[in-house]
């Protein structure tokens, strides 16, 4: 026998856990009273039955707020997912991928970046990209620039595996002219006064100048502050007016060097986007 689909995805307000904790306290409540009853006669029984109701009504009380808080957090998820799908349809429109984009979210870009990018990209007209980390943000910003019929995105990557993963995707995108992925492994070099570890860019012929840098690497695991070495190491090569734009800027890390690179490049407007993992943007002069 099938049961009513009502039944099935019928959510109850309290778990079994919870009903029987409560039952079982309320029990032992009672029992406490017939004890007592036992003693004191019926005066003895007022307390304990008191004290089982109020449980109850505490419970009752504590488990309402708790759906309430469930609801909330099931809408927040929904808007969430609403906005991603928004975001990865202007995305597709705009770049008109030859062959599927690789997955986003977890430690890829989440769709509402890679929808900032695009608009930029497209705004602006930048000639040479650089980014920190490769993968789904690579092709989405050689789709760019392949609409605009220049410019070129190289990117950097510590990871072996990563970069031949993301040159198999360059190649069967049919990007080659607009994506190069460079092996730079991490390693510690002077910048900005310390010695600070990050990709190794002395074979990468990087040259100016840079309009558009995107930093989302490496990973916040290789060490605290992880992304900060990116503009101390790059700003020479930084053209007036670019763009510096920051992964995960809801973090504690990067809203830390988010503040420092404003620091260290006087008039530079830095702004923070409200996006899934968050984002920063630093706006260099246009005079410096």
């Amino acid at each position: 026998m099938r049961s009513a689909p009502w039944l099935v995805h019928m959510r109850l307000p309290f778990s079994i856990r919870q009903i029987v904790t409560v039952v079982g306290a309320a029990v032992a409540v009672l029992a406490c009273g017939l004890a007592a009853h036992a003693l004191w006669g019926t005066a003895g029984l007022a307390a304990p039955i008191a004290l089982s109701v109020l449980a109850v009504l505490l419970f009752v009380l504590e488990s309402r707020d708790h759906q309430h808080r469930l609801f909330l957090r099931t809408l927040q998820e929904q808007r969430s997912m609403y906005t991603q799908l928004e975001a990865l349809q202007h995305v597709i429109r705009a770049t008109e991928p030859i062959a599927p984009l690789p997955a986003m979210r977890s430690w890829a870009a989440s769709p509402d970046l890679l929808r900032e990018l695009v608009a930029r990209i497209l705004a602006e007209k930048p000639t040479q990209v650089v980014e920190a980390s490769s993968g789904v943000s690579t092709l989405v910003i050689a789709y760019c620039l392949k609409r605009l019929g220049r410019g070129k995105v190289r990117s950097l990557e510590h990871d072996p595996i990563y970069a031949a993963r993301t040159r198999q995707l360059i190649t069967e995108h049919g990007l080659g002219a607009f994506a190069e992925v460079i092996d730079a492994p991490l390693v510690e070099q002077r910048a900005d006064g310390a010695m600070l570890r990050w990709y190794d860019c002395s074979k990468a012929g990087l040259a100016g100048p840079i309009d558009l840098l995107v930093v989302d690497g490496p990973p916040d695991t290789t060490g605290p502050q992880a992304r900060y070495p990116a503009l101390p190491l790059l700003k020479h090569l930084l053209a007036p007016g670019s763009l510096v734009v920051l992964d995960d800027g809801g973090r504690d890390d990067e809203r830390f060097i988010a503040k420092r690179w404003a620091d260290l490049v006087p008039g530079a407007e830095l702004r923070y986007l409200e996006l899934e993992a968050g984002a920063w943007m630093l706006r260099l002069p246009a005079g410096r």
